[in-house]
């Protein structure tokens, strides 16, 4: 008996709205729950000029959201790894506050992360990402306060220039380490900016491009974007290690140079360079509208896939108010905590970077120390070590698991593996220089 073909959900779906059935300046629904019209063009205001439309290509806001990245990836991983010993030696801090210092902007980015990509998800995405440029820009600023509000540096004395006894007797407790103690402070509120700003970037922006690329190719989106994400510290060890050659103070004539023991680079320079570039990648995305013209079609896509696979499609209509929203928060944040896949999944992730940040807060500082580099040399070597590695790292997982068909319980247990095999690589630090003997300090003098 012949029966009638089924028709999968949203077949009979009318086709999705295009940038050609609206004349300029015109809007469009954003989809059927979505009452409120929005609008398609590139502009701010009543300003939508045809040359700027271009920028609603899928691969240029990629290519913008590359650019977020590999400056994030500087500030964050690269530049904050290369400064360390610098600003230790140029203010005086010990290793628990360096290392208190590298993990605020992992704690700004865990206490803010939640909350603005739950209300950044609901709100207009590339606004978001072109704050959170801002607020990074602003975080590198504030981090290179110091330099022009203690003066100038001088070697074996403290940033307050006081008399020899802060230089002799590294008393912190004395009034001669007030200055750093406030330049302790500039460089924790630098770095808490520095983390709000890098919070989106790997929840909104990535979450926008899975709402503007056709699923055929989204993965080729996130590759690239992951990978300038790599190529972003890298681009810090690069840049940290360039400007540390250079004297703190450019402006004065030393003596010294990079190899001798009271040397300080310019770490400032790094800063005020990203701060500014961050303020030039955020101007595009103020212009995005909050969907592009083909976000409904890309949409159905997804419906279509997840109702072949069974799964229901939930659409959550928009909030009437922002208090609904607000309400809305703790339900939604129960809901991911009890699927144990996410918890999983986000406790490994968790582990795995406790290893990465150690590694890229104190890695140039050991090997400076053990095989006796400058922090300029220490820097790049770190840098062209531990990047391509990375990124090889990166790209053979995607090669095994595609060539492999590696899906379901498998990948797990390639990663439990890998992250086994890892493991044993920890051991190789033993491997160490010995300690130089320093006459008064570890051995005696020889005539007493």
């Amino acid at each position: 008996m012949e029966t009638e073909e089924e028709k999968l959900p949203f077949e009979d779906a009318a086709p999705p709205h295009t940038a050609e059935d609206f004349p300029a300046g015109h809007t469009a629904a954003a989809g059927e729950d979505e009452k409120d019209e929005v609008e398609y063009y590139c502009g701010a205001g009543p300003w939508h000029p045809a040359w700027l439309q271009r920028l609603r290509d899928a691969r240029v806001f990629t290519f913008l959201l590359c650019l977020f990245s590999t400056v994030e990836g500087a500030l964050v991983s690269g530049l904050t790894a290369v400064v360390l010993s610098t600003i230790e030696r140029r203010y005086r801090l010990t290793s628990t506050q360096t290392g208190a210092l590298a993990s605020m902007t992992d704690i700004a980015v865990v206490t803010s992360v939640i909350f603005i990509s739950y209300f950044g998800g609901r709100g207009h995405k590339p606004r978001w990402l072109g704050v959170a440029l801002i607020v990074e820009a602003i975080g590198a600023f504030v981090f290179s306060l110091p330099q022009f509000l203690f003066g100038e540096y001088e070697t074996g004395s403290s940033s307050d220039r006081d008399t020899e006894t802060c230089a002799d007797e590294i008393d912190f407790s004395s009034d001669c380490t007030s200055a750093n103690n406030a330049a302790y402070f500039f460089f924790m509120m630098g770095n808490i900016l520095i983390g709000v700003g890098a919070a989106p970037l790997f929840t909104i922006g990535t979450s926008y491009i899975d709402e503007i690329v056709h699923p055929k190719y989204v993965s080729i989106h996130l590759g690239i974007f992951y990978m300038m994400a790599i190529i972003g510290p890298a681009l810090g060890f690069g840049l940290g290690g360039l400007f540390l050659s250079i004297y703190v103070d450019p402006s004065v004539n030393t003596h010294l140079t990079p190899r001798d023991p009271g040397w300080v680079g310019a770490w400032w320079l790094c800063y005020i360079v990203c701060g500014a570039l961050c303020l030039v990648i955020a101007f595009p995305f103020f212009l995005y509208p909050r969907v592009l013209p083909n976000s409904g079609e890309v949409r159905e896509l997804r419906e279509r896939e997840m109702a072949l696979r069974g799964r229901t499609v939930v659409r959550r209509r928009r909030a009437e108010d922002r208090w609904n929203v607000v309400r809305e928060f703790p339900r939604e944040l129960k809901r991911i905590a009890m699927n144990p896949s996410w918890l999983f999944v986000t406790l490994g992730l968790g582990l795995a970077s406790v290893t990465i940040s150690g590694f890229a807060s104190f890695g140039v500082k050991y090997v400076e120390n053990q095989f006796g580099l400058t922090t300029s040399e220490a820097s790049i070597i770190t840098g062209a070590r531990t990047i391509p590695t990375a990124g090889a790292g990166v790209i053979t997982s995607g090669l095994l698991i595609y060539f492999f068909k590696i899906r379901g319980r498998k990948l797990p247990l390639m990663g439990l593996v890998t992250c086994s095999l890892a493991v044993l690589t920890v051991f190789g630090f033993l491997i160490h220089c010995p300690t130089p003997e320093l006459a008064g300090v570890i051995v005696p003098y020889p005539d007493g």
